[in-house]
């Protein structure tokens, strides 16, 4: 049994969803069928019994005046009954009497009872009121009404016994359920054709969509599924849902290639610079001044390279969201502690700090991602501040959100420089910044450290020397209350 369960779980496994949902329309038409013949077919039946029961009473009620019930013993004379020919019919239209006292001695029979007859079986009720029931006599259907007869003083006399055959009502009966047999097979089986035809129609846009899906490749991920927005349902969606994934995936691999291309470039130039001075310097026999000034420029190179590297990795690893479980820190003292190690270049370039940091801010994050954050935000502050200007930094709670708010009276930016200033490798096309040592993947890496937190970061400018602010919100962690 487990076999063939298994065999047919698996056998409907396989069904395409067009055929699945055919068969689950034509089951479920089945059972509502069957339920429905099945309350219709009793309901004829109790119907037939009940009109065949009201004819067994007009047959009692019809030899009634011919039973004498004045003494203690039961007489029934039927020389002037007018249907008495029906007492000596057999099986097809007959109707068979007998009469029994209230002790259940049989009395009289009628004379279509023969000794060749099978026994009728008796059955007498208990209660003093009609019974009806059904049986199998002669291998035919008969029902049998058992009629009580009372005196003048409504005491019980005896009983009055008339069988028929019902026989020709059965045979109507098995015409209807054969009928009802044939509906429901024709019905179930349209609805199979029907809920086929249907599920093929509407679904027909998934094969669209899987030809759609087929034919995109990394070669041409400009390709859309079609959709159609003249009929709104659950395909619309799936399609308008399959094109957002798309948008995210083409945005992805744009982003990937531009990427890859920037990283070679980037470091393509340290690298042709290291291997041109290592060139340079053996080709011929240098004095000691001369290969330490090309060592200490390949140093560099080498600290640009590696700090790059380290950047990209960083980035890496918070945009592929492969991390730890964010903990709770404390953003307050991870700024102030950041403030400390950059307060002697702020000296050393004369610039004033105006710090305002509200006290015990906690949120759910990493707490070296967000020293990240603020230590590139204060480093690029510092670096593009001239000498005798000002920077200030501002911590404070702000409805349900950490904001950090960082002006200086640096370089500041325009329009132009604002859209491209958290993309990989940007650098601003000024003296100021392309002379100032830097990689272009600071701001990037603290725009994905923030949006990692479900934070978001701004920037503002009023133009080519005019400073910049940058303002970085992060949701606090919600204080348990007593």
């Amino acid at each position: 049994m487990n076999k063939i369960v298994s065999s047919l779980t698996s056998f409907f496994d396989r069904l395409s969803i067009s055929k699945k949902l055919a068969f689950w329309y034509g089951l479920s038409l089945f059972v509502m069928l069957s339920l429905f013949g099945y309350f219709l077919y009793e309901s004829f039946h109790q119907s037939i019994h009940h009109n065949y029961d009201r004819h067994l009473r007009f047959e009692a009620e019809q030899l009634l005046p011919h039973i004498d019930t004045d003494g203690d013993t039961l007489a029934i004379d039927l020389s002037e009954y007018s249907r008495s020919a029906a007492l000596k019919s057999g099986v097809e239209y007959g109707t068979y009497v007998r009469l029994y006292d209230r002790e259940g001695h049989l009395m009289y029979k009628s004379p279509n009872f023969t000794d060749t007859d099978q026994p009728l079986e008796t059955d007498i009720p208990d209660v003093e009121e009609e019974y009806s029931f059904s049986s199998q006599w002669q291998d035919l259907p008969a029902r049998t009404l058992f009629y009580p007869i009372m005196d003048d003083n409504e005491k019980l006399n005896g009983w009055l016994e008339v069988t028929g055959f019902e026989w020709t009502l059965h045979d109507e009966l098995s015409r209807f359920r054969r009928y009802l047999l044939f509906l429901i097979a024709i019905s179930v089986a349209f609805s199979i054709l029907g809920g086929y035809w249907l599920s093929r129609r509407a679904l027909s846009p998934v094969s669209s969509i899987i030809d759609a899906a087929k034919s995109i490749t990394t070669t041409d991920l400009d390709k859309r599924i079609p959709v159609n927005y003249q009929v709104r349902d659950e395909l619309t969606d799936l399609a308008e849902t399959f094109n957002m994934m798309l948008n995210r995936l083409q945005k992805g691999f744009e982003r990937e290639k531009r990427f890859t291309s920037d990283a070679a470039h980037e470091l393509m130039t340290p690298l042709s610079s290291l291997r041109s001075d290592a060139e340079i310097m053996l080709r011929k026999p240098r004095s000691k001044e001369e290969y330490r000034e090309t060592i200490q420029r390949m140093l560099t190179e080498t600290r640009r390279m590696s700090e790059m590297v380290h950047l990209l990795l960083q980035l890496s690893r918070v945009e592929s969201v492969h991390r730890a479980e964010a903990e709770r820190v404390n953003i307050s003292q991870i700024t102030e502690v950041v403030i400390g190690e950059h307060q002697q270049k702020a000296r050393d370039k004369d610039i004033a700090m105006e710090v305002d940091i509200t006290p015990n801010l906690q949120i759910r994050a990493h707490h070296t991602y967000i020293k990240e954050v603020v230590n590139n935000l204060l480093e690029n502050a510092l670096k593009y501040t001239p000498e005798g200007g000002n920077v200030e930094l501002q911590l404070q709670r702000s409805s349900s959100k950490a904001v950090l708010h960082l002006s200086d009276t640096g370089i500041g930016f325009d329009e132009e420089t604002q859209k491209h200033l958290f993309e990989r490798f940007y650098r601003a096309n000024t003296q100021d910044v392309q002379g100032s040592p830097g990689s272009g993947l600071g701001l990037p890496l603290v725009k994905a450290i923030v949006e990692l937190y479900d934070g978001k970061i701004r920037a503002y400018s009023d133009g080519q020397g005019e400073g910049g602010t940058f303002v970085v919100e992060l949701p606090l962690v919600e204080e348990k209350r007593t």
